[in-house]
């Protein structure tokens, strides 16, 4: 930067020298001549002189400020680059906070429908288990009802047999071998049915 400023600082100084010495011949050759006769002539010389000073001046001042222009767009163009970078690495931030957001929400729905699912599995395995209760009383009633119902007819045949026993040992002794010999016995039977 101080190298460019240097440059410039020569340039104008090569102008203004320019300048002081194109002055410095016109005021000297006015001093020699008849002023009144050339005075157009030197004012002409003047002007043109300044006019050329003042292209030079101005290009020397365009130059510097074009350098100076092209640093400041570059000097802008690497700042907008590190926000456009920025932005990206915002963006792409946001978009993973979206994504994982959307996933979470996944996740949630997920979670939500496995809990759903596993309290509908909960709610019929109960409705099943108070089924199978049920069955299982329900059995439990019907056999003990079955099993006492044989129980009881079980023990009117016992009490039939016990009574036609007794009524065979209180009657006379014919009678009871007539009742003792219409009665099979068991070995007989088995007997008979092989």
């Amino acid at each position: 930067m101080f190298g460019h400023r240097l440059g410039s600082l020569f340039r104008f100084l090569i102008g203004t020298l320019v300048l002081q010495g194109a002055t410095v011949l016109v005021t000297y050759t006015a001093l020699q001549t008849d002023i009144a006769m050339t005075w157009p002539l030197f004012v002409a010389l003047g002007a043109s002189s300044g006019v050329l000073v003042t292209l030079w001046f101005e290009s020397i001042a365009g130059r510097v400020s074009d350098k100076a222009l092209s640093r400041a767009q570059q000097r802008h163009s690497r700042e907008r680059e590190k926000i456009r970078v920025e932005a990206e690495r915002q963006r792409a931030k946001q978009t993973v906070k979206q994504t994982k957001m959307k996933g979470n929400a996944g996740i949630k729905l997920r979670t939500g429908i496995a809990v759903g699912g596993m309290a509908g599995v909960g709610v019929a395995m109960m409705v099943a288990q108070f089924m199978t209760v049920g069955l299982l009383t329900v059995a439990t009633a019907g056999g003990a009802a079955l099993g006492y119902g044989v129980r009881v007819r079980q023990e009117r045949r016992l009490r039939s047999r016990l009574e036609d026993n007794q009524n065979l040992l209180l009657s006379e002794p014919q009678d009871r071998l007539l009742a003792l010999e219409e009665q099979p016995s068991k070995r007989s039977r088995r007997k008979k049915l092989s």
